[in-house]
């Protein structure tokens, strides 16, 4: 049975970066669920191998570390694997590498299947990978996925209605989306080192996601509302 290890390149185009020429932190993010989406289909648990169980994936949580810069023009290696589920959650590893094969980019995310006919978290048992665990990670401590963040007098705030452009397939703002929208409120003023990001609530088109901002001992802080629902909360650790 084949190791469940997928890998791709990707060319790093100009809409992928920042004014400086560096890559944005959303294109991170979507390189790697590009290559997760890729991987899912060869190990039978894609997008339609799960409609067909009356099931979708729903991500619940993404941290990255960008260890090296990555610039316009440049050609990266992108490695992706499942690890082994628990009884509810799936989790995930990435890396982004260079020609030379350095390590530029590590990450990890966790997954759940929600039901399509009554949206509830579901324990996918008839979820199952075809192929062999890969037997490596970048993260050998079990993960701590809760963010826990209370901004009650922001230094800023910000608001954003969701875009038509903004949707995946599951009609609701794709997860790269929330931190082109975190970009936005201080463009070219910071530099990400690493992203902690915790889906909470979907957010759909037309509605309003209103971010408060606060920069505190653990990084740049930012909670994500629609009405007065949390959607969002994100710990990004940055230099100026």
């Amino acid at each position: 049975m084949a190791v469940m290890l997928y890998e791709t390149k990707f060319y790093v185009h100009a809409v992928d970066t920042d004014l400086k020429d560096k890559i944005r932190p959303a294109s991170v993010l979507s390189y790697f669920q590009d290559a997760a989406s890729v991987n899912a289909v060869e190990l039978g648990v894609g997008y339609h191998d799960l409609l067909d169980l009356n099931l979708y994936w729903v991500i619940l949580y993404e941290e990255f570390e960008i260890l090296k810069d990555i610039e316009w023009g440049e050609v990266v290696r992108a490695r992706t694997w499942p690890k082994s589920r628990t009884r509810l959650e799936f989790e995930r590893e990435y890396e982004l590498r260079n020609n030379q094969d350095e390590l530029l980019v590590k990450g990890i995310s966790t997954w759940c299947v929600i039901s399509t006919k009554t949206r509830k978290l579901e324990r996918g048992d008839s979820v199952i990978f075809k192929g062999e665990y890969y037997d490596y990670t970048n993260y050998p401590e079990k993960l701590n996925r809760k963010i826990k963040i209370q901004i009650t007098e922001p230094d800023m705030t910000y608001d954003y209605k969701v875009l038509y452009t903004d949707l995946d397939h599951n009609l609701h703002l794709n997860n790269a989306k929330y931190l082109d929208v975190i970009y936005n409120m201080h463009a070219n003023d910071k530099k990400v080192k690493k992203v902690r990001i915790s889906f909470v609530n979907e957010a759909h088109v037309g509605e309003t996601l209103h971010i408060l901002y606060k920069h505190e001992e653990q990084g740049d802080c930012y909670i994500g509302l629609v009405g007065t629902d949390t959607c969002f909360m994100a710990i990004l650790e940055t230099e100026e």
